[in-house]
């Protein structure tokens, strides 16, 4: 009897994890490289928007999804160097007065993009989808050398319970490209 009794814990902390694995949305990525160097990704990741992020929504509470997009490089002997990093935020509030959702678009902090509507469709595919983002490089990239756009997605307030929660991404996704020029 003692030794079940000791297990039980150690399973449920097992289920949890194998929960919150399954949870991570896909985050479809397509990188973009015009002929003088400069790279745009867009991306999209539609399955974060869940039940529990309309839920929330829909409570009047803030739903910020943050995407963190890196330009690497891969590398066979240490950790793929960042040449480019921005942020970009999706946010939207729900008003049960007027029945309207505020929705905003950040840029590493600035907002680009604001406006209000009055019914909800469209609201999952401004928050879950970015057009060509620029990811701006100080040096330039090198001829015929392989390079991947890599996209997390954090999501506040975090929509389901998680035991490592201060330390993992909601989504993730990468696209690779090669620099021919």
């Amino acid at each position: 009897m003692k030794t079940s009794r000791r297990r039980w814990p150690l399973i449920a902390v097992l289920l949890s994890l194998t929960a919150t694995a399954t949870l991570l949305a896909q985050v479809k990525v397509t990188p973009v490289v015009s002929q003088d160097g400069r790279v745009l990704a867009s991306f999209s990741a539609p399955a974060a928007f869940s039940g529990e992020a309309d839920h929330i929504m829909k409570s009047g509470l803030l739903l910020t999804f943050t995407f963190t997009v890196q330009l690497r490089k891969p590398s066979a002997l240490w950790f793929d160097p960042t040449l480019a990093e921005t942020t970009v935020g999706s946010s939207v509030k729900y008003d049960s007065l007027t029945g309207s959702y505020q929705l905003t678009k950040q840029h590493d902090g600035r907002i680009v993009a604001s406006e209000r509507r009055m019914r909800a469709a469209g609201v999952i595919e401004w928050m879950t989808t970015c057009d060509q983002v620029p990811l701006v490089c100080e040096q330039p990239l090198e001829r015929n050398a392989d390079y991947y756009v890599s996209v997390k997605l954090r999501t506040s307030p975090r929509p389901w319970f998680s035991l490592w929660s201060w330390g993992r991404d909601d989504g993730a996704g990468r696209g690779g490209f090669t620099f021919i020029r």
